[in-house]
C-alpha cells in the first residue's frame, strides 16, 4: 500500500524519543518496528513513527548535513510512500543568537543560510586587518558577495513566506516553557531579549556541520547571512541539517514528487551561541560547557510551538489541501535554492 501523508515531521537525531510521545505519535506497524528502512542511520533509532489514520509520519534524520540529506532522499524516493501534498515541519534544537532570542525560544526561519561552506584560513594566520577567516567563494577577502557563478546551490534557502505567516499565526499566543536553570543563565545577559522569557520568534537558521560556539565565529556567520540575502535575514539560529533537508526536498519537487512550497522550519534554544558581556566573568569555552539550562525547555517548546500547526493541518485537512501560495517566484526573489531552481 502506498501511504499518502498530510503531514510529516523531520527532527535531528537526538529528538526522538523525546518528541514522538510528546506528539502523540505512536510505534505502529511495519514502519515503526521489526525491520529496517533505507533512511535509518548508523546512529538514529527507528527513524519513522506513523499514526494509525496515516495523517502524521515522524522521521529522524541523523544528526549533520550528510544523514540529513540521505534520509530524506531516501524518504521520498520509496514507492511506500506518495508525498506530494505532504506538509514537511522541519524540528531541532539550536544555539540561539541572544540578540534575537533566549534559551526557549521558538525561531521559525524564512532563510537557512549554509554558513560554513566558504573558504576558511585559521583565524591565527589570517591577514591582520581581517577580522575572520572565513570568505565566501571567488572573492579575495571578508564581506564581498560572491558571483553567482561561485555558488554551489545549497548556500541560501527561502522558505514561503505565506504559509510561514499562517503558521506564525496558528501559535501566536502560544505560552512556552521555561526552567529554573535556563532563568538563572539568562540574568548573565544585560540586553533583551537575552534575558527575558521564550517567545514565538520569527528570524533565520545557519547551518553548519561544524557545531561551532563564541561571539567572533557566530558574529561572523551572522554577517554571512547578511551578505548572502542582500541584508534581508536575520541570524538567529543554527542547525547541522537544515540546508541538506531543504536541498533535499527541493529536489524532490523538481522530480514531481515532492512540495518545497509545504515545508515549515523551526528551531528552538537549547543554548546561546556566544558566551554573557564579560561582567558574567564567563570565557567563550566555560560558557560552552556550562549547564545553561535551556535544553529540556528546547525539547518540549518543540512540541509547544510545533503540535498547533501539525493539528490544524492533519485535522483540517480540506483548508490546507490545496496548499498556499508562494511569495514571487521571479528574479531577484529567493524563493527556493541560490540557483533558482525553483524561480519562474
Amino acid at each position: 500500500m502506498r501511504s499518502v501523508l498530510t503531514s510529516l515531521l523531520v527532527s535531528a537525531g537526538a529528538l526522538l524519543s523525546v518528541a514522538a510521545p510528546a506528539f502523540g505519535l505512536p510505534a505502529v506497524g511495519e514502519t515503526a518496528v521489526g525491520r529496517r528502512w533505507a533512511t535509518d542511520g548508523p546512529i538514529a533509532p527507528r527513524v519513522m513513527l506513523i499514526t494509525m489514520e496515516y495523517k502524521i509520519c515522524m522521521m529522524t534524520t541523523g544528526e549533520a548535513e550528510i544523514n540529513a540529506g540521505v534520509s530524506v532522499t531516501a524518504l521520498w524516493l520509496s514507492p511506500k510512500f506518495d508525498l506530494k501534498l505532504t506538509y514537511w515541519f522541519v524540528t531541532g534544537i539550536a544555539g540561539v543568537n541572544p540578540y534575537w532570542g533566549t534559551l526557549g525560544s521558538a525561531m521559525f526561519a524564512r532563510f537557512a543560510i549554509q554558513v560554513a561552506l566558504q573558504y576558511e584560513l585559521d583565524a591565527r594566520q589570517m591577514p591582520s586587518n581581517w577580522t575572520t577567516g572565513y570568505w565566501a567563494y571567488g572573492t579575495p577577502g571578508p564581506g564581498i558577495a560572491p558571483a553567482k557563478a561561485d555558488y554551489y546551490g545549497t548556500e541560501v534557502f527561502e522558505l514561503n513566506t505565506n504559509l510561514l505567516a499562517r503558521a506564525l499565526d496558528l501559535v501566536k499566543n502560544v505560552k512556552l516553557n521555561d526552567s529554573a536553570d535556563a532563568i538563572t543563565y539568562r540574568a548573565n545577559f544585560d540586553y533583551a531579549p537575552a534575558n527575558e522569557p521564550p517567545t514565538i520568534v520569527q528570524c533565520d537558521v545557519a547551518t553548519s556541520d561544524v557545531y561551532y560556539a563564541g561571539t567572533l565565529l557566530s558574529e561572523s556567520f551572522g554577517n554571512m547571512t547578511k551578505l548572502l540575502t542582500n541584508g534581508t535575514a536575520n541570524y538567529c539560529s543554527t542547525a547541522q541539517e537544515d540546508n541538506a533537508t531543504l536541498e533535499s526536498i527541493m529536489r524532490g519537487t523538481v522530480a514531481g514528487l515532492c512540495d518545497y512550497s509545504r515545508v515549515i522550519v523551526l528551531r528552538t534554544g537549547s543554548d546561546f551561541d556566544r558566551a554573557p558581556p564579560p561582567a558574567a566573568n564567563l570565557t567563550a569555552y566555560e560558557a560552552f560547557e556550562a549547564n545553561q539550562g535551556g535544553f529540556g525547555p528546547a525539547l518540549e517548546n518543540i512540541y509547544l510551538a510545533g503540535w498547533p500547526i501539525v493539528k490544524e493541518i492533519a485535522y483540517d485537512w480540506d483548508a490546507w489541501v490545496d496548499g498556499t501560495p508562494t511569495q514571487s517566484k521571479t528574479a531577484p526573489s529567493f524563493y527556493g535554492d541560490a540557483l533558482g531552481t525553483l524561480l519562474d
